[in-house]
C-alpha cells in the first residue's frame, strides 16, 4: 500500500505516485491510465498497454459510427449526388 496525497495543480488535482509505484504499474510520465471510482469510494488505477488502448479506441469508434450511422449515410448520399 502507498500513502500519498492529492496536490492542487491550477484548477485540477493530482495524485502523486512514487517512482516505485510507476515502475510497478509499468507506466511513466505522459502515459494514459484508466482511473475508476468504486462503490466503496476507492480509486482503481490501471495501466493501459498499447493493445488495450487500441481496443478501447476501436470500441469507442464503433459506438460513434453506430450512433450516427444515419447522418453519415445522408452525408455520403449528398456527396455522391454532387459528382
Amino acid at each position: 500500500m502507498l500513502l500519498t496525497r492529492i496536490e492542487k495543480i491550477g484548477n485540477s488535482a493530482a495524485l502523486l505516485l512514487t517512482d516505485e509505484m510507476l515502475k510497478f504499474l509499468n507506466i511513466g510520465f505522459g502515459d494514459e491510465v484508466e482511473v475508476s471510482a468504486e462503490a466503496d469510494r476507492s480509486l482503481v488505477v490501471r495501466s493501459l498497454n498499447e493493445s488495450e488502448r487500441k481496443r478501447l479506441i476501436e470500441k469507442a469508434t464503433g459506438n460513434v459510427l453506430r450512433h450516427r450511422e444515419s447522418v453519415y449515410r445522408r452525408l455520403a448520399e449528398g456527396a455522391s449526388e454532387e459528382q
